[in-house]
């Protein structure tokens, strides 16, 4: 089961890299993201006979799923260029346009589709759980060295 896991990161990581995403640490935390997304869609759809938490939660992780892919995106076209007004203009409306979509499907799901509130919050927060996952597998990359 873990190899086949192992596997699947590893496929997805190879294909985020082929999309762009060079920095192997945007890679990772991207990948994390996606596969916490997808078992929490595909397991809302699963359950969704029983409670609408699990699809309220995928809604969730997806809308920090597009935002974390825009921002890692913009973050490496954006680092290598010298900074200018352009440049400030354009992360200016980049940032200011997804926060817009992301608010404007937050309504969407919580007032006109009466999702509940809490899953989708946590859901939101799944970033944080990828970035978590990061920070544990390099520590333990590191203590498995020095053993």
């Amino acid at each position: 089961m873990i190899a086949q896991l192992t596997g699947f990161r590893q496929a997805i990581e190879r294909r985020l890299y082929g999309m762009g995403f060079a920095l192997p640490v945007a890679r990772h935390i991207l990948c994390s993201q996606l596969v916490i997304t997808g078992l929490a869609l595909v397991t809302g759809l699963v359950l969704c006979w029983y409670s609408t938490w699990p699809i309220a939660f995928g809604a969730g992780a997806a809308l920090t799923t597009f935002s974390l892919w825009h921002i890692s995106r913009s973050a490496q076209a954006f680092v290598r260029l010298p900074f200018s007004p352009l440049l400030g203009l354009r992360l200016f409306i980049g940032f200011t346009a997804r926060l817009t979509i992301i608010g404007i499907a937050l309504f969407a799901l919580i007032v006109w589709l009466k999702v509940p509130v809490a899953p989708v919050l946590l859901g939101l927060t799944s970033t944080v759980a990828s970035i978590l996952l990061w920070g544990i597998s390099r520590i333990s990359r590191k203590t498995a060295k020095e053993a």
